[in-house]
């Protein structure tokens, strides 16, 4: 055997290779010294003699049943069945009510809310697509003129965004 660091018990060579065998001859020599015998003869445990005549009557005169106190508790179920209805009337009740009964309509909306919808929402729709909606029998000169505007300001408009005069395709005679 050669020399381990990890385990340091080393046990003789063929010492469990008849160790049943040496075994086996020391219990019958303990066997033949009854004096120091590491045997025990008994097991030390010992049944009293009328133990088992004596068992079945005392099994049954414990289940014999025996006079109990019964004590009722309180039911609360028609506590609990009162508080939920109570519950489901309130419910109905002030939900059937609580709906307002007023709708809202197109009317009910502020100005600056449907210029904030239509300036926050992009429709991808060019001029000649929304053109081709509105139809010009609709639209009058006096809607686009209801915010108040000069004769000053349309014109600082038409020579800034203009180039071309007759671009606007205006019948001159109106303005002569």
């Amino acid at each position: 055997m050669g020399k381990d660091k990890k385990n340091k018990f080393k046990t003789p060579e063929g010492y469990f290779d008849n160790f049943h065998d040496r075994l086996m001859d020391r219990i019958q020599e303990e066997d033949s010294l009854e004096e120091n015998s590491i045997i025990p003869k008994s097991d030390g445990f010992a049944v009293p003699e009328t133990y088992l005549e004596d068992l079945t009557p005392k099994v049954m005169a414990q289940l014999e049943p025996k006079e109990v106190k019964v004590v009722q508790l309180k039911s609360y179920k028609k506590v609990y069945y009162s508080i939920a209805g109570v519950a489901a009337v309130l419910l109905l009740f002030f939900g059937l009510n609580g709906k307002n009964t007023d709708t809202i309509t197109f009317d009910d909306l502020a100005n600056s809310e449907l210029e904030a919808y239509f300036d926050t929402t992009d429709f991808n729709l060019s001029s000649y697509e929304i053109a081709e909606v509105v139809s010009l029998e609709q639209i009058e000169l006096s809607d686009m003129l209801d915010q108040h505007l000069g004769e000053e300001q349309i014109l600082e408009y038409l020579d800034e965004n203009v180039e071309d005069i007759e671009d606007l395709n205006l019948d001159y005679n109106d303005y002569d």
